[in-house]
């Protein structure tokens, strides 16, 4: 995308996320020369094109935002006048120029995205900050291992009350939420090596004491999932085979890792976890 571009965008976009659109764009091009000026014509070229790109999915995502009336045009606009608010956009901006990856992309987007509706001090928007920088140090198929730990041992199936819950109803609703979040893993490959360096980014911590089985993952107090039952037994074979023959069970997330890991399952899933909590 060139830079004309990103004026049509935002002229096509309108409203606050057209304007921001633009603004950022401003400033993003004048951090890009900074950051890349002892690198070659081809290199810088390169990098806005990565920019410009993440700026787009941005502009889109933030116009959502607005015709939700999730947050007002004035404080999008008002958000990059913002110190704290124009730090995370800034490292948004220069990981996204290192890349062509459009997963990390939207990554990238969706945390500059949910920090307009977050408070300053929330555990999100310390945490965004720390994640914009370390997805340029992950691999695609990393963020993959962190959003399937973030789904195992994090993100639960929103139930309804299990007081009285007919153990029939709680196995159906159970297995549809395994099916619908965890699908996108059963091909998920990894080494020993990915989790060591998911632990050296911080991601992650492995407690060779400590062993969570599978199939004790999504239990509930009384209620117990039946996995000799489930309809999908392709599906559970190769997610338990996956678990059963790697770190997981022995692996727990960070803070840093989870938001990591939540976005990049939402993604995937083409889901929504609320996150409300760390705002």
């Amino acid at each position: 995308m060139e830079p004309i571009s990103i004026i049509a965008l935002s002229a096509a976009i309108g409203g606050g996320a057209g304007k921001f659109a633009e603004k950022a764009w401003d400033s993003g091009e004048k951090w890009l020369k900074t950051f890349f000026k002892d690198h070659n014509e081809l290199v810088q070229q390169k990098a806005n094109e990565n920019s410009l790109d993440f700026l787009s999915e941005l502009a889109q995502r933030i116009k959502k935002l607005e015709d939700q009336n999730k947050v007002s045009a004035d404080k999008i606009i008002e958000s990059q006048n913002q110190p704290d608010f124009t730090i995370l956009l800034q490292k948004a901006i220069i990981t996204a120029s290192q890349t062509d990856n459009k997963e990390k992309h939207v990554l990238l987007a969706t945390l500059v995205t949910e920090r307009l509706t977050s408070s300053s001090e929330s555990i999100f928007t310390l945490t965004s900050k720390m994640a914009c920088d370390t997805i340029s140090y992950l691999t695609v198929n990393q963020i993959k291992i962190l959003g399937f730990l973030a789904n195992a041992k994090y993100i639960r199936p929103n139930l309804p009350p299990i007081q009285n819950l007919p153990i029939n109803i709680f196995h159906e609703f159970v297995e549809n939420w395994i099916t619908s979040r965890l699908t996108p893993y059963h091909d998920l490959t990894f080494r020993s090596l990915d989790f060591k360096h998911l632990e050296s980014l911080s991601c992650l911590r492995i407690d060779e004491l400590v062993y969570c089985k599978f199939d004790h993952l999504f239990n509930r107090g009384n209620l117990k999932v039946d996995f000799t039952k489930i309809k999908n037994r392709q599906l559970y074979t190769e997610l338990k085979t996956i678990w059963d023959n790697s770190e997981f069970e022995s692996s727990g997330l960070t803070t840093l890792g989870q938001l990591i890991g939540i976005i990049a399952s939402d993604n995937l899933s083409k889901t929504y976890t609320d996150i409300g909590s760390w705002k």
